[in-house]
């Protein structure tokens, strides 16, 4: 029994819900110590994520980045760029701080890269500040491309930023089969790669089309937040023609 797999689902069929964009929320301790700074100070920037995940490049699919900055001039203008392009323009307060809301990581097709957030107060160039961060795009693969059901292969992936380890949901006809504890995620954009049969858990799946669902939840449900699907069809593998033997016969005398 074989599978014709596909190996990569990329970030257009994984999915992040509000409870993972809701993430970055403004902490209180921090925008009280940008309140407390002197307007005078030079311009701060309240500290990033490590890294921030995109699975599609819709607003609702890229994980939202908090900004709150102190140290701008009292209520002038201050230009937000991400990667040095404008998104926002919010008015500092009275006492130069900045509350300027969230705007959305930039979007990648693959992998992972560094981006920048600028702060800039209009016609004061020397009111500036910087910081960079890492976005990552939330995506598994498995490789090679096809392989049979109790064949080892490699699945890799990477955005599972959020806490605990990634587990692998085997689903078949809309219902749960299987969960599989499949690897703990590393580095600040949560990536993985682990060899796994592909089906470690039986010998002879049913015939027809599998999803293994990537996730962070240890019990499978359709409503979990950040997930990324992964379509396996399974059939049966072509049978070999053998070509029959030669018989040879004897050499007359």
């Amino acid at each position: 029994m074989g599978s014709d797999s596909f190996y990569r689902t990329s970030a257009t069929n994984a999915v992040l819900l509000g409870a993972m964009l809701l993430r970055s929320t403004f902490l209180g301790a921090v925008l009280a110590a940008l309140v407390a700074a002197s307007a005078s100070a030079a311009p701060t920037l309240a500290p990033l994520k490590r890294c921030y995940v995109v699975a599609q490049e819709t607003d609702t699919q890229r994980e939202a980045i908090s900004i709150a900055g102190s140290g701008f001039s009292s209520r002038s203008i201050v230009d937000i760029l991400v990667d040095d392009i404008h998104v926002a323009s919010p008015q500092a307060l009275y006492d130069g701080t900045v509350v300027g809301g969230s705007v959305r990581a930039p979007f990648i097709e693959s992998g992972q890269r560094a981006f920048t957030v600028r702060l800039a107060e209009q016609n004061n160039p020397a009111n500036t500040v910087t910081a960079t961060s890492l976005v990552t795009r939330f995506s598994v693969e498995q490789s090679p491309k096809s392989a049979r059901t109790n064949q080892y292969v490699r699945f890799s992936g990477r955005g599972f930023t959020g806490p605990g380890p990634i587990y692998a949901h085997y689903l078949f006809a809309g219902k749960s089969r299987r969960t599989v504890k499949i690897a703990v995620p590393r580095d600040d954009c949560g990536t993985f790669s682990v060899r796994r049969k592909q089906f470690s858990f039986t010998k002879r799946p049913r015939l027809g089309a599998w999803t293994i669902q990537f996730d962070q939840a240890p019990i499978y449900s359709p409503l979990t937040a950040a997930k990324v699907p992964l379509v396996i069809n399974v059939k049966k593998a072509p049978k070999i023609k053998r070509k029959p033997a030669r018989v040879r016969l004897p050499a007359s005398s």
